[in-house]
């Protein structure tokens, strides 16, 4: 899909992020709202796949009304010439696979906190009875402030209407699939919550606890090996945390959690427990796992004593029917009436209650803490907020998050009901709204730097790299050119690279080159070395930028330690050359080269 294009007189192509085994990813714009969109399209070899393009449709129907804030939605599955394009919510960031192989084990908050965040999600999409069927954490995104987003919803009923896209998706997701899926092909909640333990386990230890060297010893694991102990590989894990991974993880559904609701109430409680210091000794399996009550075993029957000579025999009478006492005589005192005795006893059984059920009135009304009515804070600046908080001796905790509806610094979320009780004490969780994601991006090209920098501070942005290139026009120290270009609208705190003048060369004895071949078409060589990480082989992808736009120059699968060299043809002083790996959507450099028409 080329840059620049409309698909369906609506979305605008921006450019590429990626590519994966079934979609191409790119960054769009809706023009009818303005927002960001992130388009997926099929590969060429499944844009001809009659099933899988109906099966898509038949995914993407029942998504479009799944609203949620840890949940990317689903907009719109527009018509292309070429095959339907999935517009979905753009989320900036990198998916939890990543972020797990960079720094896995995570600490236990704040794999805690992932997993409640997804387990949220899955709450809501089970509520709407739609399920995920594909949780892993390449479907869980990331943003740079925090935010996390469950994409791909349903999208498995796509996959499984096509041999090859089934087979293109198996490799990544099997290592997350539920015994249930492999054995019997079916999905249910309690697939998703198993595929969520996984993920926890592998946050926590830092692999995945059923690795193998194929697709089908994995789901032979799956389904045969024990449940792992997270503990195994990180003896920091405490018993409540582990218990909760091992009854996710369960083989068989009915032995994992009843709902998602279950699995999010003890995370919930994990969490607490780390913010206040409480005991994690607890587990959920303990109550999953208790065992009946053993029979008690049969007495063993009394000795029988021997026999004696026939001469010593006594008869005894036995002890139960000697010891037995005579029964008791009752006389009743004919001096008092019945109906009497039955007034005094029903007069004493309604003194005891009125005791009984007073001292508990008393210990509920004079003994609790004082409680107040939670107010609505939605809508209010967080200092307002904050006061109404104090004189109700409640603590606010405060999370900062990007909102296109409400201005910075408002309170638009919390996780506390307005107009409920609530006690003096309780910690109640809020969101402020950063302001809009989205900012202008100014034309800062002939400033100075420090004017650059102002204009680009004031316009929410930050300045990125800076470079410096001679130039026969623009005065030294001013802004020769900047990327992201002005006019475009980018996500607020996008770092902004800027190319700052030399002035002119002094080059004796040369001749001056003409300005207007300064913009004219020119040959670049662009060289990448890929990474020795540890990653294996992975796919490279080269994109450069000039005067006319972003263009792709390489996207091969490559190995570690090898050399890519390309050369490309583009227009103007600066090529901006950007490199990305796999399917994130953060480059893994970026560099900008200056035309040297002397050279």
């Amino acid at each position: 899909m080329n840059i620049g294009r409309v698909v369906a007189g609506r979305y605008e192509v921006l450019e590429r992020l990626g590519s994966g085994a079934v979609f191409a990813v790119y960054k769009g714009r809706d023009r009818s709202s303005g927002r960001q969109v992130a388009m997926k399209v099929p590969l060429p070899e499944l844009q001809s796949d009659a099933e899988f393009v109906r099966g898509l449709r038949g995914a993407v129907s029942s998504l479009t009304d799944l609203d949620h804030a840890n949940i990317a939605r689903v907009f719109d599955l527009a018509e292309d010439q070429n095959g339907p394009v999935l517009v979905m919510e753009f989320v900036r960031g990198i998916n939890l696979k990543e972020r797990i192989k960079r720094i896995a084990p995570f600490t236990l908050s704040v794999a805690v906190d992932f997993a409640v965040t997804i387990c949220e999600a899955l709450n809501h999409a089970h509520g709407a009875g739609i399920i995920h069927a594909d949780v892993r954490p390449q479907n869980v995104i990331v943003s740079p402030e925090g935010v996390v987003k469950v994409t791909d919803f349903g999208l498995v009923r796509a996959y499984a209407s096509s041999t090859e896209a089934s087979a293109r998706h198996l490799g990544r997701a099997v290592h997350y699939q539920a015994p249930e899926v492999a054995a019997k092909g079916i999905y249910l909640p309690a697939t998703d919550l198993y595929a969520l333990g996984v993920i926890l386990f592998e946050m926590l230890a830092g692999s995945v606890p059923y690795p193998g060297d194929s697709v089908v010893a994995v789901a032979m694991r799956h389904q045969n090996d024990p449940v792992p102990s997270p503990r195994g590989l990180n003896p920091g894990v405490p018993r409540a945390l582990e218990g909760i991974v091992m009854k996710a993880m369960q083989k068989q559904p009915e032995r994992r959690y009843v709902s998602a609701g279950d699995m999010l109430t003890d995370l919930r409680s994990v969490r607490d427990a780390f913010r206040f210091g409480r005991s994690l000794s607890w587990s959920p399996m303990d109550v999953a796992a208790q065992p009946a009550p053993a029979p008690e075993p049969p007495r063993a029957p009394d000795k029988v004593p021997p026999s004696r000579p026939a001469q010593e025999t006594k008869t005894v009478m036995p002890k139960r029917e000697a010891e037995q006492p005579m029964p008791r005589q009752v006389y009743e005192d004919d001096r008092i009436s019945p109906w009497l005795r039955y007034a005094i006893g029903l007069l004493i059984t309604v003194v005891l209650l009125g005791v009984v059920f007073g001292g508990a009135l008393w210990m509920a009304t004079y003994t609790r803490p004082e409680s107040n009515t939670f107010p609505n804070l939605v809508g209010r600046a967080i200092a307002d907020a904050q006061r109404e908080a104090d004189k109700l001796d409640v603590k606010l905790i405060v999370r900062e998050e990007f909102n296109d509806r409400f201005d910075p610094g408002v309170v638009y979320r919390t996780d506390y009901e307005p107009g409920r009780p609530i006690r003096a004490g309780r910690s109640v969780l809020v969101w402020v709204s950063r302001g809009s994601r989205l900012v202008w991006v100014p034309d800062v090209v002939g400033a100075t730097a420090e004017q650059a920098e102002t204009k680009l501070k004031e316009a929410g942005l930050v300045p990125g790299q800076v470079n410096r290139a001679y130039s026969d026009r623009a005065p030294y120290g001013t802004v020769i050119s900047q990327n992201p270009r002005s006019g475009k609208r980018v996500d607020r705190d996008t770092p902004v690279a800027l190319v700052l003048s030399d002035g002119p060369e002094n080059v004796s004895n040369e001749e001056t080159v003409p300005a207007e071949q300064v913009d004219a078409e020119h040959t670049w060589n662009i060289t990448h070395h890929v990474r020795r990480d540890g990653l294996g082989p992975r796919q490279v992808r080269i994109e450069y930028e000039d005067s006319q736009g972003t263009s792709t120059a390489f996207d091969e699968v490559r190995s570690e330690g090898d050399t890519i060299s390309v050369e490309v043809t583009g227009r103007g002083p600066t090529l901006i050359v950007r490199v990305y790996y796999s399917d994130d959507p953060i480059p893994v450099s970026e560099r900008t080269q200056v035309w040297d028409p002397r050279r």
